[in-house]
């Protein structure tokens, strides 16, 4: 790259005021789990850079190239460490196989492997302006203890010839299992396309979940029983179904970690959930942390600092992008609703499970997250990628130029902005408009409380049984005092009176939320007042605020 050196060695000088005692200890190139440090430790940077080098016939490789969205894999031989094996290769991504330097996905031949592994994701990362994003990414969630893929730099070839550097992320399969300390047995379920929201059934955009292991048994009962209680459980029940079911200190972890690095896009992330058949647990492995908003763009101006606002609930009802998904995807694909997850929601719901993410996001931010650490960690992966950068023709020079600085000012304003938002977090669920009660069947209804100390019109709400649904019953015009309820009927006729619904409430279970009410063409899609869910009820049964409307926790009122 001619007419660069100015910037390279300032970018190195830079780094030489940082000596080996200043930053942290460096890794092993082994994906393989090790000793664990203490919990907000970085894992060691690598010390070299190993290569991959693949072998493959010029005839397959323009196969390859002639139509790069195809899976359909040719013969490789992968030489790694001075050891050689035979397999299979592709290309691999969604939006990115088209970009001029290609990921790789490799499957070794049967009985074949590489470092104790037979499956390999080499990530180009050609949209990350200094390939710095993702791998700081991963980093940080091992730091935080969390259940994510290990990930190393490594350089590749094909046939000869430089193709970059890359990063080689650990292959979410049987090895991995075994890596990380589950059962040989466990399942390994991915999320579909476009659709990492645990609802009971994948929308007409979307995909549903794929069943990776085992693959000689393809029932999926086990997961249709984790859909039905995250959908239909009764937010009574619902704090300990979490923690009977789920790998809880991870999952909430990780919503800590999304939030961090602003990961919103999860939808599109494709990531798993690993099923642990003898004692019924699930466990949330991330994927596609370059989804984040963090990623600094090489397609954008690389003057342009990264956005530091996002949500602190993203992938969530209570995300701002799921908004701007929305909006944006409606355009093209009619049948398009909000996508976020009904498990990290229905976590926000709920107190004690809200305060004990609200204890970790303290903990990250004067951990792994604080200025300290988190910078040290990129200045030392810096030291690894600078040099490689220097040899990869495929990199944008502006971007790189910069690269090492804009993430570091992400992490200070990203921890600026969450710090300022914590307040606001505690106060989640505290709005004065709320459901007291509901009940399903042909006598329901649904009865909203005003538990604030200001009049409030009716008219400015909508109510709906769906939560993904755009349009929602607006109420009538009224008023509601401080202290008053109002009971709507849910009679599925509302030509019946002005506070009758349009719809019913089933009694096998459902949900229930109230909206501002939005005018126009862009109806408001995420934020609602309340939403609660609830389980089956028999006939007759009202589910019930506690403490008379003004508490959080819900239970059944039988006849």
């Amino acid at each position: 790259m001619r007419g660069v050196a100015g910037w390279w060695v300032a970018c190195w000088v830079g780094l030489a005021a940082c000596g080996p005692g200043d930053g942290p200890a460096r890794e092993d190139l082994s994906l393989e789990a090790s000793p664990s440090p203490p919990w907000g430790t970085y894992p060691r940077v690598q010390q070299d850079v190993p290569t991959f080098a693949l072998d493959v016939a010029p005839e397959d490789l323009a196969k390859l190239e002639a139509d790069p969205s195809s899976d359909d894999r040719v013969p490789c031989v992968v030489t790694l460490g001075g050891a050689r094996a035979t397999g299979q290769l592709r290309f691999r991504g969604a939006s990115t196989r088209e970009l001029p330097q290609k990921s790789y996905k490799i499957e070794l031949d049967s009985g074949q492997s590489l470092e104790d592994r037979d499956h390999f994701h080499l990530l180009a990362s050609w949209s990350d302006g200094g390939k710095l994003t993702e791998k700081f990414a991963v980093d940080l969630y091992t730091a935080m203890k969390l259940p994510v893929p290990g990930a190393r730099y490594a350089r590749v070839s094909v046939n000869g010839e430089h193709q970059g550097l890359y990063l080689d992320m650990e292959h979410v399969g049987k090895d991995w299992l075994r890596h990380h300390g589950h059962a040989r047995d466990a399942a390994i379920y991915r999320c579909g396309h476009r659709n990492c929201e645990l609802t009971l059934k994948p929308g007409p955009h979307q995909g549903d979940f794929d069943k990776r292991l085992p693959n000689d048994s393809p029932g999926r009962e086990a997961l249709d029983a984790l859909l039905a209680w995250v959908n239909r459980g009764d937010d009574a029940t619902f704090d300990a179904m979490l923690e009977r079911h789920v790998d809880v200190e991870a999952y909430l972890g990780n919503l800590v970690a999304d939030a961090l690095i602003s990961n919103s896009l999860i939808e599109d992330s494709g990531s798993f959930w690993i099923h642990e058949p003898q004692t019924d647990r699930w466990t949330y492995v991330p994927w596609d942390l370059n989804n984040a908003r963090m990623l600094y763009w090489r397609t954008a101006n690389p003057e342009t600092p990264l956005p530091v606002d996002a949500s602190p609930q993203p992938f969530t009802l209570y995300d701002a992008a799921v908004q701007d998904v929305f909006d944006q995807r409606v355009r093209t694909r009619p049948e398009q609703r909000p996508t976020w997850s009904v498990l990290a929601t229905r976590v926000w719901e709920r107190p004690a499970l809200r305060a004990r993410v609200l204890e970790k996001l303290d903990a990250a931010l004067e951990g792994p997250f604080s200025e300290a650490r988190a910078l040290a960690h990129i200045d030392a992966l810096w030291k690894v990628v600078e040099p490689e950068l220097r040899q990869d023709a495929s990199v944008s020079e502006a971007h790189a130029r910069r690269a090492r600085d804009v993430l570091r000012d992400y992490v200070r304003g990203r921890r600026a902005w969450l710090l300022d938002a914590r307040d606001a977090l505690r106060e989640h669920g505290s709005g004065p408009l709320v459901i007291r009660a509901i009940a399903p069947g042909a006598t329901g209804f649904v009865e909203l409380y005003n538990r604030g100390d200001v009049p409030l019109r009716l008219e400015d709400y909508e109510v709906t049984v769906n939560l993904r649904a755009p349009v929602r019953h607006r109420l009538p015009a009224g008023g509601l005092e401080p202290g008053a309820a109002v009971r709507l009927e849910a009679s599925g006729d509302a030509s019946r009176g002005p506070l009758h619904l349009p719809f019913s409430l089933p009694s096998e279970g459902g949900e229930v939320g109230v909206f501002n009410a939005t005018g126009g063409s862009r109806p408001r899609v995420y934020g609602p007042t309340d939403a609660v869910w609830y389980g089956p009820l028999p006939a007759g049964t009202v589910y019930e605020r506690q403490g008379g409307g003004t508490g959080e926790d819900f239970a059944p009122r039988r006849p």
